[in-house]
């Protein structure tokens, strides 16, 4: 378990993207508390506006790191077949 926290040359790309991802939701949370924390103060289209507009941040965020680890997942395999069958 140790192993798994621990950043070495191996992983550094993963935890690199982890971090993307980790900033990239904390971004949503805090346009989706300030919308909910604002929208008293907006017109119903602005509101409508935000609220699209996270939904198309949340689903492309959503397909994006769905693709980054597929993409991953993909490169660790090719090379781990590379390394057994030269």
């Amino acid at each position: 378990m140790k192993n798994l926290l621990k950043i070495n040359k191996n992983n550094i790309w993963y935890r690199f993207q982890q971090l993307v991802i980790l900033i990239l939701h904390l971004v949503l949370l805090k346009w989706m508390y300030f919308v909910l924390s604002n929208s008293g103060a907006f017109s119903m289209t602005e509101v409508i506006y935000h609220f699209i507009g996270m939904s198309i941040m949340g689903a492309v965020l959503i397909r994006g790191c769905a693709f980054w680890a597929r993409y991953h997942y993909l490169k660790e395999i090719k090379s781990t077949h590379e390394k057994t069958n030269p």
